[in-house]
């Protein structure tokens, strides 16, 4: 005969919310178990960790015990809280697991914050045993404290991610181009914050990201970079996060095409990162325009046509539905570390162009070659978000940046653009 006891068996919501967590391993937690032994007096642990959204279970036993894939249902929490189980149907049930014929098993309900089941901390031995009241409050204090560390995993690797994300934006201050915007902006996602606008656009343009109604989603391959690395979330197919603010001062005007000539017609798809353009023509006026596939909006006129070429055209888009020339000056300028400055201030260098910023978003100042320093606005930026902060800084200690770097910010964008595709469309 075998005696199972379930512990901790409070019914579970179905709706209870699901916060990101890491995956661990119950290997991870070996002193628990070994620290539940000893309270116990029983000769084995083990830790059963379960994925809910995957189904997939880990489990281990202290000392080992090999060839067990799983747990019989029998000893699994299943809404009771205490199970006396006896008889030939549960020594099969262990002996088709490959556990031995066990005389006494004790199991403990992990559970995290929020009320969601982790796994099962147990206890189990080939003799009767029976525990007091007081290795039974230890024991319960001890599930708890291990659910917490499963809990706690998962800030920690947050924890790690913005470490990791301020090693990323040293060396990118130091050396231009030495990490790349799409990283740091899933790693800032990962930390818990939202990418910066360069960042955000340079996720676009890797295919981790994309823009739908003001927000920036996550695609595929990014929940799966992340979830492969211990980031489970509770509905993976709507992560999202609000798209950072864009400074109107620095995008182009944008000619809505006429709506009574409705001589537009779709000719080709361009696909720019992971966002798709219809591209259209006016076959009386030669003219061109796009809009976002599917989206049914009015054509946006286009400048250049198939004279100036496919590069041309993506990279007018490009800088047309994108901030380009702010993310241009936040991807290349340097954090001039070594110059002389007051407490409180940073100064920035963009090909011989320098300025200074000090304060915060609520109130921030900036200063160019004159010396005089200008309050400008700061207000829509993420306070964690410094080199948003120091970039928009560029534009109020500089006047004039947009026109001195504008060649070089199309250059940027036709770069960019190299990488489109135009599929033709017929009919």
């Amino acid at each position: 005969m075998a005696v199972a006891h379930l512990y901790g068996l409070n019914p579970v919501p179905s709706e209870a919310p699901r916060a990101p967590r890491l995956s661990v391993e119950p290997e991870d937690f070996a002193s628990v178990a070994e620290l539940a032994r000893s309270i116990s007096g029983c000769a084995r642990a083990c830790i059963r960790l379960e994925d809910a959204e995957t189904g997939e279970a880990r489990l281990s036993f202290f000392p080992p015990l090999y060839g067990v894939r799983d747990l019989p249902a029998a000893l699994l929490p299943d809404g009771r809280g205490q199970a006396q189980l006896s008889g030939p149907s549960l020594r099969q049930e262990m002996q088709a697991a490959g556990l031995p014929d066990l005389a006494f098993w004790a199991g403990f309900t992990l559970r995290s914050l929020d009320g969601r089941m982790l796994g099962v901390l147990c206890l189990m031995d080939e003799v009767p045993r029976e525990l007091s009241e007081t290795a039974l409050a230890q024991l319960r204090l001890l599930a708890e404290i291990l659910s917490r560390g499963i809990g706690m995993a998962a800030s920690t690797i947050r924890a790690m991610a913005r470490q990791s994300l301020g090693l990323m934006e040293d060396l990118a201050e130091v050396e231009d181009g030495a990490v790349s915007p799409a990283v740091t902006g899933l790693l800032r996602y990962a930390a818990g914050r939202v990418p910066g606008s360069g960042e955000a656009m340079a996720m676009r343009i890797a295919g981790l990201a994309d823009m739908s109604g003001g927000k920036l989603l996550l695609t595929p391959t990014a929940r799966d970079i992340l979830y492969t690395h211990g980031f489970r979330l509770a509905n993976p197919k709507t992560v999202e996060a609000e798209a950072p603010a864009e400074a109107p001062v620095m995008l182009m005007p944008v000619e809505v095409a006429p709506q009574a000539a409705a001589e537009f017609h779709t000719m080709a798809r361009l696909r720019i990162g992971e966002v798709h353009h219809d591209i259209a023509r006016d076959e009386e006026t030669d003219k061109f325009a796009f809009r976002i596939t599917g989206s049914g909006a009015p054509w946006v006129l286009l400048e250049n046509g198939l004279e100036e070429g496919w590069p041309e055209m993506a990279a007018e888009i490009i800088k047309r539905t994108r901030n380009a020339t702010f993310d241009y000056v936040r991807m290349h300028m340097i954090h001039n570390r070594d110059a002389s400055h007051e407490p409180g201030e940073f100064v920035y260098d963009l090909y011989g162009m320098g300025w200074s910023v000090r304060g915060t978003p609520d109130f921030a100042e900036a200063k160019g070659a004159d010396g005089m320093w200008r309050v400008f606005d700061a207000s829509h930026i993420s306070p964690d978000a410094p080199r948003d902060f120091s970039a928009q800084a560029a534009f109020a200690a500089i006047p004039d940046l947009a026109d001195r770097i504008g060649a070089d910010v199309h250059e940027w964008s036709k770069r960019i653009a190299a990488g489109s595709e135009v599929t033709p469309v017929f009919g």
